[in-house]
């Protein structure tokens, strides 16, 4: 019998990947198995940073060496792809089981898995994949494709397996959940209906599709968590514009008034990017001013790392490691000291 170990980079999504690749393993007779002992070695790749991509090479170089089969998936660029063929590991869809069993010689079929059939060790559920939005610095597009929204029913069916799991807390997953297809809100609505004692998340959001609606359905849904990730990026609209996140810092503050004026109990994250190319010292005070004035209950600090394939990769790379570093720790002092309190 062959044996897996799965390592997972990156977002939730890969979390919810190595669930579901778990899952489907199990059934084709595999077990799982300690990283040192395993015979296959599977690799959830994140392409959103350069170093996330090194560290992955790295945490396959030794298993490559000792002749154990190793697959990445997840999230992999074209020029990703090669660098890891290069090396001796296989690159595999994450979508095709058919495929995979046969780069594992395996002969069965997946063709009729279907995602609402699992039972997942997981409390995450995707409603969409992929995105529409293509900000200049993402490499989501390229390595999830454009954005396709999942069936409600499928969505309610996995949500209801989760909770008669015992599971108190779920996870709806989208790059932009607010874009859902068939409508978030209504799908907020009708998750609001399944019996059962949990709460109800869900990352990550847009600003620019945060409606009225939606911000109604957290206010007044009781199994909805009162909490919401709005990333923010920058606090720039000079930087914003070159991003390509279609919303001034004005339009964005203006939504965190009306999020906090409907629902004041409300918890409210985000993410930010330094050192993205163009980024002046004003553009950064910009940014920590936003932070100082909303207060947000957590705060995601990200140093820009350029991603070959994205529109921002044409405008190179100009501010150095140690400067992204310093802009980073006047932003992390900020969110830190709101956390401390």
């Amino acid at each position: 019998m062959k044996t897996f170990f799965i390592k997972s980079f990156g977002c939730q999504y890969n979390e919810w990947d190595a669930a579901r690749l778990a899952f489907v393993l199990g059934k084709y007779g595999l077990a799982e198995a300690a990283e040192d002992d395993a015979d296959v070695i599977f690799l959830l790749n994140c392409s959103v940073r350069k170093t996330g991509v090194d560290r992955a090479m790295s945490f396959t170089k030794n298993f490559i060496e000792n002749e154990k089969i190793v697959i990445i998936t997840g999230c992999v660029l074209p020029q990703d792809k090669d660098r890891f063929t290069k090396k001796g590991a296989t690159v595999w869809s994450g979508e095709d089981f058919t495929e995979l069993a046969k780069i594992l010689n395996i002969n069965v079929s997946a063709a009729n898995l279907k995602t609402n059939d699992y039972q997942l060790k997981t409390n995450l559920v995707p409603i969409t994949k992929g995105c529409n939005n293509f900000c200049s610095y993402c490499a989501v597009p390229y390595t999830r494709g454009r954005e396709i929204s999942r069936p409600a029913d499928d969505i309610l069916a996995d949500v209801s397996k989760i909770i008669q799991s015992g599971e108190k807390e779920i996870w709806l997953l989208g790059q932009n959940v607010n874009s859902y297809e068939f409508g978030f809100a209504d799908l907020l609505y009708k998750i609001n209906e399944i019996q059962g004692d949990f709460t109800v998340f869900f990352t990550s959001n847009h600003p620019k599709d945060m409606t009225d609606k939606i911000i109604e359905a957290i206010a007044t849904l009781p199994k909805i968590a009162k909490y919401i990730h709005l990333p923010l990026q920058s606090g720039s609209n000079k930087i914003l514009k070159a991003m390509n996140r279609p919303y001034t810092k004005e339009k964005y503050l203006e939504l965190v008034e009306k999020i906090k004026k409907r629902i004041p109990e409300i918890q409210i994250s985000t993410d930010t990017i330094v050192g993205f190319p163009g980024e002046a010292e004003e553009d950064l005070q910009e940014t920590a001013e936003i932070l100082r004035t909303v207060q947000f209950s957590q705060t995601f600090n990200n140093k820009y790392s350029p991603r070959e394939g994205t529109l921002a990769y044409k405008l190179g790379d100009p501010i150095p490691w140690n400067e992204k570093e310093r802009r980073w720790r006047v932003l992390d002092e900020i969110s830190f000291r709101k956390s401390a309190k």
